[in-house]
């Protein structure tokens, strides 16, 4: 039996139907005609496809009809020249087998072979856009498909027709657009030459809808290379990425979005992987159906419907994020018509509250649907909490400057769109204590692998174990830390408590908050959905170039801080602090969490219950930076060529006194060797002082980390004051005690259809990044511009 899920065995014994004699005995042409037997087929005269042999049936008699399709079938006669081994056929039918079973893993039966090696292929004619039969001898090429026009022949020349166009359109073409068409299919013709096949081949053809016979076709070709921060298919057996899919897998979203494919998956995996391979493959691009359609090469009228879904596929992976992506317009011609048949009802705005990263991505995208969009930001420039500085002659994140995990994240992708430069940070971090000491590589794998197995531990401790028994994480690390000691009768010298404390810190970091209020259940939630992953990348220009270019053609109302939204009435009016207004459908606020917990914005009617509690339940993470610029390059001397050392405080109290140091120096700028570290956890009760204060404790402990150099004093600094500054009052966000990943979810959530909100809080997927307010952005102008448009499909 075959394993496609669709098809029957070609040596079946099925039981043949008398003749049909439901049609008007009148009727000469009925007289000798046997309709196929196939359980509902609409097909009333059949007419084989094959045409092998002179006693071929063609639309007459035959004893038997054998079904592909609503609209395929063949004969009898020509089953029996490919199946029979006394026949001229039986030789192709057996090489193709043999080739069919060595790479498939789906049965190489005659009816599969007729389907995927003698069926006609179908072509769509670029002006009059009706479907053609062409050839079934020779597949044909892109190049074929792209200009095909009707009454083009298989030879090249032109038909002697005067106007080929205005010759109607088969009637068979018109059965695949019916709702039963995917579940009367005996059997698949699979994909021929898909672009996707170099890129899977750890994986069966057959179970990704591509033809196994290929096989051969594309061990001679050499396979075109895609950019190194692109990976848009899991290999199997491996854990799963961010904007990665599963080629073999169709997901219960796709199962719902589209339940025409519900009976043959392997099709639907087929297209979308090719749509994902040609996208990834010129990632500086539109994807169009055009495009796509011309690489969607296979046997039979399946085709028409695979082509003719394109659209409809097209946006279902824009929309998720998985092609499109970044600074990519819309063309205008051709016009992606999976956008053109969308209309934006007339009359309708949008305002966005804020510009930082999610209020860009948002309008942008907004923008090219067609939107009018108006971004309202408080500050006298874009950015937010992305903010860089070029004080020190150079520029230098004042928030974020590290894109963490580059494979496939939207930020990598603008970045490389756009041809600003990124600089991969080793992994590498040489640990030096207070004595000036390296810590030796041995201890600091150990207490590495330590630090990590009792936040193992925990991760099992904490399954199946509900709110009410929550705790903070610092604590249940020292528990587990203390029991592993008890139980193991172990003891660890002072050195390496440090460094046990120095992997806290990190962690405190990583949170944005002393692990004594972080939950110790759900401070990782969002582990538990595929994460961008590869290199960390460090953006020398800033993250600014990026928030500009995302700015371009952008209408933004800077030094406008927003104080009311009244959202009671049909349209929604937006008040500022000077009292000026605008009215507008939908609000995107992409305020900080901090800001809106401050209730620096009034909103009438006051926000539902079930929203404000999620708002209000979220920690508020706060870190500090400090920069430091000197004339030399000092530290190198010890660490060599690393770029990134932590300090180990001999205190155990002192944990989160700039803990990490980075190595930012702009080689090609005299004297311009920087580093740059933070206060996180503790050492948050320096964030008060002078700044001059603050750089002068970070004086002493470089002094105490690099006593045989003699530490110059550095050239110029600054210290940043996100939790002073007003419009941010915050780093980003993390789980406290008590919460969980749902407050997240909640965030994100619209209120009344009209109020809606992104931002790095509102990602339970990606909280803590730029990347996840990015994606937010994005998420919520797909979601406004749903119920902006009516549908002309």
């Amino acid at each position: 039996m075959s394993t496609t899920g669709v098809s029957h065995s070609g040596r079946r014994n099925v039981k043949r139907k008398t003749l049909d004699n439901t049609e008007p005995a009148s009727d000469p042409s009925f007289k000798n005609i046997r309709r196929c037997p196939h359980s509902g087929c609409p097909t009333k005269v059949p007419i084989c496809f094959v045409g092998a042999t002179e006693r071929c049936a063609g639309s007459g008699y035959t004893s038997r009809w054998y079904h592909t399709s609503a609209a395929e079938h063949y004969c009898n006669e020509c089953f029996e020249h490919y199946y029979r081994c006394h026949k001229d056929g039986y030789e192709v039918y057996l090489a193709w087998k043999k080739l069919w079973s060595t790479h498939g893993t789906t049965d190489a039966s005659i009816r599969m072979f007729m389907t995927n090696s003698i069926l006609p292929f179908w072509v769509q004619c670029t002006d009059c856009h009706k479907w053609r039969q062409w050839s079934k001898s020779s597949t044909p090429i892109p190049e074929f498909f792209k200009n095909y026009v009707c009454g083009t022949m298989a030879s090249g020349k032109k038909s002697k027709l005067e106007n080929p166009c205005e010759v109607p359109e088969d009637q068979r073409v018109g059965l695949t657009r019916d709702p039963s068409w995917t579940h009367l299919l005996s059997s698949l013709s699979y994909m021929k030459n898909s672009p996707a096949w170099p890129y899977l081949t750890s994986y069966f053809p057959d179970k990704l809808g591509m033809c196994p016979s290929d096989h051969e076709v594309f061990k001679e070709r050499k396979t075109p290379v895609m950019n190194k921060y692109l990976q848009p298919f899991v290999e199997v057996d491996s854990p799963e990425i961010a904007s990665g899919v599963v080629p073999d897998v169709m997901e219960e979203l796709e199962m719902d979005e589209f339940p025409e494919y519900s009976a043959i998956p392997s099709m639907y995996l087929a297209i979308r992987n090719i749509c994902l391979t040609l996208w990834n493959l010129n990632f500086k691009e539109w994807l169009t159906k055009e495009r796509c359609a011309t690489q969607i090469i296979c046997r039979g009228l399946g085709r028409v419907m695979y082509v003719e879904s394109l659209d409809k596929i097209l946006w279902f992976l824009t929309k998720r994020g998985l092609i499109n992506v970044g600074l990519l317009s819309i063309p205008k011609s051709p016009k992606a018509t999976y956008i053109s048949n969308k209309f934006i009802k007339p009359n309708l705005s949008v305002i966005v509250i804020g510009a930082g990263t999610a209020g860009l991505a948002a309008t942008k995208r907004l923008q090219e649907l067609g939107v009018k969009v108006t971004v309202l930001e408080a500050r006298s420039e874009i950015g937010g909490r992305v903010c860089d500085d070029q004080s020190l002659g150079v520029c230098v994140g004042k928030g974020a400057q590290i894109l963490n995990g580059a494979v496939n994240n939207p930020l990598t992708i603008i970045c490389e769109q756009a041809c600003i430069p990124l600089v991969r940070l080793s992994d590498r971090c040489e640990l030096i204590s207070e004595k000036g000491e390296l810590v030796d590589q041995k201890t600091d794998s150990r207490m590495d692998f330590h630090f990590n197995a009792i936040l193992d531990i925990i991760a099992e401790w904490r399954k199946g174990r509900e709110l009410a028994h929550d705790t903070s994480l610092l604590a249940k690390l020292k528990e587990m830390h203390q029991q592993f000691l008890d139980e193991s009768q172990l003891s660890f010298t002072s050195d390496e408590e440090s460094l046990m404390n120095f992997h806290i810190s990190n962690l405190e970091y990583a949170c944005g908050a002393n692990l004594k209020t972080v939950s110790a259940i759900h401070w990782d939630q969002n582990e538990d959905y595929p994460q961008f992953c590869g290199d960390n990348l460090m953006l020398p220009e800033g993250y600014s170039r990026v928030l500009s270019k995302l700015a371009e053609g952008l209408h933004v109302e800077l030094n406008t801080q927003v104080k009311k939204v009244e959202y009671g009435e049909e349209k929604i009016t937006v008040i500022s602090e000077k009292g000026e207004e605008w009215k507008a459908d939908k609000v995107l606020v992409t305020l900080p969490l901090a800001v809106l917990q401050d209730d620096d914005v009034e909103f009438v009617p006051t926000l539902p219950e079930w929203k404000s509690k999620a708002m209000r339940s979220l920690g508020v993470g706060k870190i500090e930076k400090v920069i430091l610029r000197f004339p030399r390059p000092f530290w190198r001397n010890k660490i060599k060529e690393c770029r990134v050392f932590g300090h180990i405080p001999n205190d155990l109290e002192n944990r989160g006194y700039f803990n990490v140091f980075y190595d930012f120096s702009v080689e090609k700028v005299e004297k311009m060797y920087l580093l740059v570290t933070h206060l996180t956890g503790n050492a948050l009760i320096l964030r008060d002082r002078l700044d001059r204060d603050i750089v002068a404790a970070c004086m002493e402990v470089l002094r105490l980390m690099f006593p045989e150099e003699t530490v110059p004093k550095p050239l110029d600094y600054f210290v940043t004051k996100w939790t002073k500054e007003p419009f941010s009052k915050m780093s980003y966000s993390y789980i406290p005690i008590g919460v969980d990943g749902d407050a997240y979810d909640i965030m994100s959530q619209d209120v009344a259809s009209k109020v809606y909100f992104a931002g790095e809080a509102t990602n339970r997927q990606f909280p803590q990044s730029v990347t996840g307010a990015y994606i937010s952005g994005v998420r919520e102008a797909h979601k406004i511009f749903s119920t902006l448009v009516e549908d002309d499909t």
